[in-house]
């Protein structure tokens, strides 16, 4: 992972000013820690209790790799669709 200058907010996810945009979506079932991989991940922060995720969540994050600038949509999908 390269993340050297990574800014985040608002602001980053309208920007167009990208080499690349990479959409990425995590599913799995309900409590295994989507949640908290993704905060980690984007944020670089770890909160021991989350709430259930409802619906969808998503994060902007921007990385850097061989003098290119990358933009990566992390999209969140709850857990309860896919429990039995």
């Amino acid at each position: 992972m390269a993340s050297a200058n990574s800014t985040y907010g608002q602001k980053e996810s309208t920007d167009q000013n990208f080499d690349f945009m990479f959409k990425i979506l995590i599913i799995g079932n309900s409590s295994v820690g989507k949640t908290s991989f993704l905060f980690r991940y984007a944020d670089d922060s770890f909160t021991p209790a989350f709430v259930s995720t409802v619906g969808i969540d998503f994060k902007v994050k921007t990385i850097y790799r061989n003098d290119k600038r990358i933009k990566l949509q992390i999209w969140l999908e709850s857990g309860s669709e896919l429990d039995g």
